[in-house]
């Protein structure tokens, strides 16, 4: 009976619309889910080799022995690392190299890249950079001093999975084994090193060791995770997880708004058929029977559609994106089904349990009285309920992050515009004298029907308000990280250049056309105080190390001043605004720093917003000329080069004490990932939009019901076919114009947290909104209102209106 039933109803259009809304959902979720997972896991991977390792501990001493042990003991693999810089002798011939020494577990993660390819970093030998082997004119298979150990070259190390980007670097770098650094006798109480430990393991050990170890860590010490990572990545890759979770939130949102316009429109349909059936004798309990069990098989059906379509659209993305995705890419875990599967019984409860419930209360009475509907559950106390259930759900999954808030509080802000702008202009063309009848009908059809048109403009402001979102917040990622990424961005760093050698460099460069892109001075000095007040004990790290200072004169474009005034004059210093805002220092404060050859004060006069994930010198502090010249002081430059090589060796012979860094790899590296994020994100688009799409499409089904009656009784006397299609198009052009303007202001209330509180950029209001969204509007609605209203002004469509 309850089979027969269903395939009965499963042939109304009513009942499509409910199955295509929550199978469009759950396929939505789950492959967003799916993707999303898969995804953020390759990133992370990718993440952790450009680490190389899942966790790193940065020292500037020897960890406590204790410590490796408890890692050890918990089953987490430990791989040390020391960073010095000594000089290395070919014969006669000396150069200033970066030492980083490393065991035999070296990488973690990762793949070292060396010529030959796949050489280890084996005891007794040492991989050299392109440029040290040039410089000291070896060859593989000689040998070179470094200290008092004579080491054989192996080769050269291309590239470290974990050499990062640092413009400061002194040296051309070298390779070593960890046997082998006691030898040389270069590391000496009171030498400048860096110890790095990397960790891998298991999730749950790891977490187990850094519960342990970070209470313990000193000032000189610090734990970097991942997420914590300050390389050029870091940013990007926690907008992009901040983009996906985006994506679901906005999913969701769309899809409880159409499921909840098609389970409405299928069950007000129905009425009239329940309210038969009881009239015919039919008992409550036969009735609770069929509509529970159909219910039950629509939701079957939904989820196995949608998991089906979910599955198959997830593979048709992977296969478009293979060009650019990671060669394998870790399974999905279990969650995005659970997600999924969830998701469409807490949609199908949340929103359809009240339609079905006023289903089932149908009074047999309106058989006579069709506006004899039954009271339950009154929608002044149900949806607050609803929207609160629906909020805390969004929280536990979610978390109470400003990116949920942002959204809920834009939707929020939409709805009141909606009940307040969307009257107002309505009510404004009402008292406007219209002359062209179809206008003047269709206004007076939406003031008529004042609950209706609510919630066909609260469901189209919706939709638009948040693809609008979607869309603007794309573009600002991508313009953002192609800014980050610039085609003439530098891809080589002059380092460690000496005052007296600033002339005849700029001479070689522009005798050979090399433009460089910035000249710096450099000046290393400690902060000591703050306002007088000691600042030993401080655990950050800006206070536990030697700084780079500079002085300029001019601004960057990419160190925009948000605080006090630019530039600094004789005694000032302009500072960074988050390292600014961890000491709890601001412009007035007085900051004394300790140099090589004296102490020296200066107050804050400015902050900069520093942009670190620019591939460019970034400082903490910025002095005016004049201040910094006594202390001792190094240059560097940056310039773009892709011409012979031959000119770089030159260049290397022609200045042996001026480093040379090559970051081209790093570049290629980020702009990978980088490719690879903005084509998930097109995919993400996609995914929304179809929701949002489906929600347009349910309520202009709603639409046209409604206005099905007035149509026929409008044609019964004597109205023109002409007339009632243009005043469709009229009514439903008005519906898309007043939607787009308030989604316009839905979308920038948005934007405006979101773009300042989450995604970290500057909020400018885009005009394009309030041109497009408005536009946009007329013609979709119109389109879809004159298309579909046209099906119910034929001869067919007023038979079967009257038959019913």
């Amino acid at each position: 009976m309850i089979a027969r039933w269903f395939w009965r109803e499963w042939r109304s259009p009513s009942l499509l619309i409910v199955w295509l809304a929550l199978s469009l959902a759950v396929a939505c979720v789950l492959a967003l889910g799916n993707i999303s997972d898969r995804l953020e896991k390759g990133l992370s991977q990718q993440s952790r080799e450009y680490m190389a390792a899942d966790r790193v501990l940065r020292s500037s001493s020897a960890i406590p022995q204790a410590w490796l042990e408890q890692a050890t003991a918990a089953g987490v693999r430990v791989s040390p690392q020391l960073s010095f810089t000594t000089m290395a002798f070919a014969g006669d011939t000396p150069q200033l190299a970066d030492v980083n020494a490393v065991d035999n577990q070296y990488p973690l993660y990762g793949a070292l890249q060396t010529r030959p390819a796949g050489l280890p970093v084996a005891p007794g030998t040492v991989l050299l950079a392109p440029r040290l082997m040039a410089q000291l004119q070896l060859r593989i298979g000689d040998t070179l001093d470094v200290g008092d150990a004579t080491l054989r070259v192996a080769g050269e190390v291309i590239q470290e999975p974990d050499g990062g980007f640092n413009p400061f670097q002194l040296a051309p770098r070298l390779l070593m084994n960890m046997a082998d650094v006691p030898a040389t006798r270069a590391v000496q109480p009171g030498s400048r090193v860096s110890w790095r430990y990397k960790f891998a393991g298991e999730p749950a050990a790891l977490s187990t060791l850094e519960a342990a170890i970070v209470p313990k860590l000193s000032p000189g010490q610090r734990w970097i995770s991942p997420e914590q990572d300050e390389g050029a990545l870091s940013k990007s890759l926690e907008r992009a997880r901040q983009f996906l979770l985006l994506c679901a939130l906005l999913t969701l949102l769309l899809a409880v708004a159409a499921v909840a316009v098609a389970m409405g429109l299928y069950c007000r349909s129905r009425y009239d058929m329940v309210a038969i059936l009881k009239t015919l004798g039919a008992g409550r309990r036969a009735l609770n029977r069929l509509i529970i069990g159909q219910w039950l098989m629509l939701l079957l059906l939904s989820a196995l559609a949608g998991g089906a379509g979910g599955a198959l659209f997830e593979a048709l993305l992977l296969r478009a994106l293979k060009p650019v995705l990671p060669a394998v890419l870790p399974p999905a875990s279990f969650w995005p089904w659970i997600w999924s599967l969830g998701t469409l019984v807490v949609i199908s409860l949340l929103v359809g349990l009240r339609p079905y419930r006023l289903l089932l209360a149908t009074r047999p009475v309106r058989v006579l009285r069709r506006d004899a509907v039954a009271r339950v559950w009154p929608l002044a106390v149900y949806l607050p309920v609803m929207a609160g259930v629906i909020v805390l759900l969004l929280v536990g999954l979610m978390g109470a992050s400003p990116l949920l808030w942002a959204v809920l509080g834009g939707t929020l802000a939409m709805a009141a515009l909606c009940a307040a702008l969307g009257w107002g202009l309505l009510y404004l063309l009402r008292r406007c004298a219209v002359r062209a009848l179809p206008l003047r009908l269709a206004i007076n059809r939406l003031l008529r029907q004042p609950w209706a048109t609510f919630s066909q403009l609260a469901a189209f402001s919706l939709s638009f308000m948040l693809l609008a979102l979607l869309l603007v917040l794309r573009g600002d990622l991508l313009a953002r990280w192609q800014q980050q990424l610039p085609p003439q961005s530098p891809n080589y760093f002059l380092l460690n250049i000496a005052p007296d050698q600033v002339p005849a460099v700029k001479t070689f460069l522009v005798e050979r056309q090399i433009i460089p892109d910035a000249w710096y001075p450099v000046v290393r000095a400690r902060l000591t105080h703050i306002n007088g007040v000691s600042t030993s004990g401080n655990k950050d790290e800006a206070l536990n190390r030697e700084l780079n200072l500079t002085w300029q004169e001019g601004q960057r474009n990419h160190n925009p001043v948000v605080a006090g005034h630019w530039p600094p004059q004789a005694g000032e210093v302009s500072v960074d605004q988050g390292v600014a805002r961890r000491l709890g220092i601001k412009p007035g404060d007085q900051l004394t720093f300790s140099g090589d050859t004296r102490a020296f004060s200066a107050t804050i006069s400015s902050l900069r917003k520093v942009d670190w994930e620019s591939l460019r010198p970034n400082f903490y502090f910025i002095f005016p000329p004049g201040v910094l010249e006594q202390q001792p002081q190094t240059w560097l430059t940056s310039f773009r080069w892709n011409g012979p090589e031959s000119v770089l060796i030159e260049l290397n012979r022609a200045f042996p004490t001026v480093s040379l860094l090559d970051i081209g790899g790093i570049l290629r590296q980020v702009g990978q990932v980088l490719s690879q994020v903005s084509r998930a994100l097109e995919v993400m688009v996609i995914l929304v939009t179809a929701c949002g799409l489906l929600l347009l499409l349910a309520q202009v089904q709603v639409g046209m019901r409604q206005r099905h009656q007035e149509l026929v009784v409008c044609r019964t006397l004597g109205a023109s076919r002409r007339l009632l299609r243009t005043t469709l198009w009229s009514e439903f052009a008005l519906l898309g114009a007043v939607s787009g303007v308030v989604a316009a202001l839905g979308a920038e209330s948005a934007l405006a947290l979101l773009q300042i509180r989450v995604f970290d950029f500057p909020w400018e209001p885009d005009w394009q909104l309030w041109i497009a969204l408005p536009l946009c509007g007329m013609a979709l609605l119109s389109f879809c209102g004159g298309l579909l209203g046209g099906k119910l002004l034929n001869k067919r469509a007023i038979y079967r209106h009257y038959s019913d």
